[in-house]
């Protein structure tokens, strides 16, 4: 038996610890296009913003792959997969024969279009290799930058930046900050936080190009008005790395479409992790839901049947998690009741108070049903199903409300009480 991992990251880490439990003994060969043993994509910010050295990126010890007698193979770049003959080859011609397949590529940083942004102090930030790249920058002096986009990476990484002393401004095309994560009175909240804190936003403006002959000026905002700068990050979202991979046979959506045991339409190869189109618990409907919880949980499933299992993933959840300066905030499932199906009864509870400068808000999205179809339930006694939250400034709730929405039990309308109680305390029979 040989098994091959195409992939380091969060999935393929988790699949090769979980081949290696059921099976210590065949050859388990890991593909990885980066040159380096696995890390968290997720603190890449905090080690630009001086919380945490490099060194504490790397999820495992040295001695890993040798433990688990991993035959590691880095910089390469799969492009040729031959389900027949169940190889693969990779950019630079080599070949290999594998009897199971996971492709946990992961994704990439949506890569920029604007004038001047191939000038050497203009970034994405997606993998160690950007995030030191950007830290040689700041080590030279950098002062000023302009962060393009108001998502999630490109607000950490204004965060970061802003932690390092830059005087960072942050341009937004649309009206709103977080717009995937958050509605707009939830956006004005953390983006008047945010504020108070040194950041400066210009929304509904777009960058028109980055200035400069060999080295960053600034920012062309409009004809007339130019923002200095002597550091650009493009945050412009990310795309599943599955360009390679459309002429073998697969089933391909958004992603790579996979059923409940991760496993692809061709045989013996399976997918996890960001490239990966789950079944969505909450949405019900198959996404991509590219999160590192997501990835973890799918690879180590998908690693334990490729040794024969038989486990089932039940679903992911869009989840996403920050903090800014001391402000926490998480939102898990549909968070905006103008996202939801236009069949059904949805209902939505919040509540907010501000402790000094910082917001405490709390908001559940519910689905109304009638109890007739919960035959535990008096027939006449409506029912509520949880379909996802944000919690803002306090997230110390946010686990038991994530069981929650996952275990997907209907709610009495004094259950619904409970959950936006006065600490959203829970009793566990309510998510059993």
């Amino acid at each position: 038996m040989s098994y091959i991992v195409v992939g380091n990251s969060a999935a393929g880490l988790f699949a090769v610890e979980e081949i290696r439990r059921h099976d210590t003994r065949s050859e388990v060969i890991v593909l990885t296009a980066e040159q380096e043993p696995s890390y968290s994509r997720c603190l890449t910010t905090y080690f630009l913003a001086g919380d945490i050295p490099a060194s504490q990126l790397y999820l495992r010890d040295t001695d890993f792959a040798e433990r688990l007698n991993l035959k590691m193979i880095y910089g390469v770049k799969v492009n040729g997969i031959d389900p027949t003959h169940q190889s693969l080859r990779s950019t630079d011609g080599r070949e290999w024969h594998y009897s199971k397949l996971l492709l946990a590529m992961g994704s990439s940083a949506r890569k920029p279009t604007i004038s001047g942004g191939n000038l050497p102090e203009v970034f994405t930030l997606r993998t160690m290799e950007d995030a030191l790249a950007i830290n040689k920058v700041l080590e030279q002096g950098a002062q000023k930058a302009v962060v393009i986009g108001g998502g999630l990476v490109s607000l950490k990484s204004a965060y970061a930046l802003k932690k390092r002393g830059l005087d960072v401004t942050v341009v937004v095309s649309s009206g709103q900050i977080l717009s995937q994560m958050l509605d707009l009175k939830e956006a004005s909240m953390m983006q008047e936080y945010l504020s108070v804190n040194g950041l400066k936003f210009l929304l509904q403006t777009e960058a028109m190009s980055i200035t400069g002959k060999s080295h960053v000026q600034g920012v062309l905002i409009s004809s007339q008005t130019e923002l200095a700068a002597d550091l650009v990050i493009i945050g412009k979202g990310v795309r599943p790395n599955i360009e390679e991979l459309s002429e073998f046979g697969f089933n391909i959506g958004q992603g790579l479409k996979v059923d409940s045991s991760l496993a692809t339409n061709l045989p013996n190869i399976y997918a996890a992790g960001d490239i990966a189109e789950t079944w969505d618990l909450v949405r019900e409907q198959f996404t991509l839901n590219a999160t590192w919880p997501n990835a973890t949980t799918q690879g180590r499933i998908a690693g334990a049947n490729m040794c024969g299992r038989e486990e089932v993933y039940a679903g992911s959840l869009g989840l996403n998690s920050v903090d800014f300066f001391g402000l926490s905030a998480m939102s898990v499932g549909i968070t905006k009741l103008q996202d939801n199906k236009e069949s059904g009864d949805w209902e939505q509870d919040e509540n907010l108070k501000m402790m000094e400068d910082m917001p405490i808000y709390r908001k559940l999205i519910w689905e109304r049903n009638n109890s007739s179809l919960t035959p535990s339930l008096p027939s006449s006694l409506p029912i509520y199903t949880p379909k996802g939250f944000v919690l803002i400034g306090d997230t110390s709730q946010g686990g038991v409300l994530t069981a929650l929405i996952k275990a997907g039990r209907p709610l009495t309308l004094a259950q619904r009480q409970s959950a936006m109680g006065k600490r959203g305390t829970l009793a566990v029979d309510m998510i059993r």
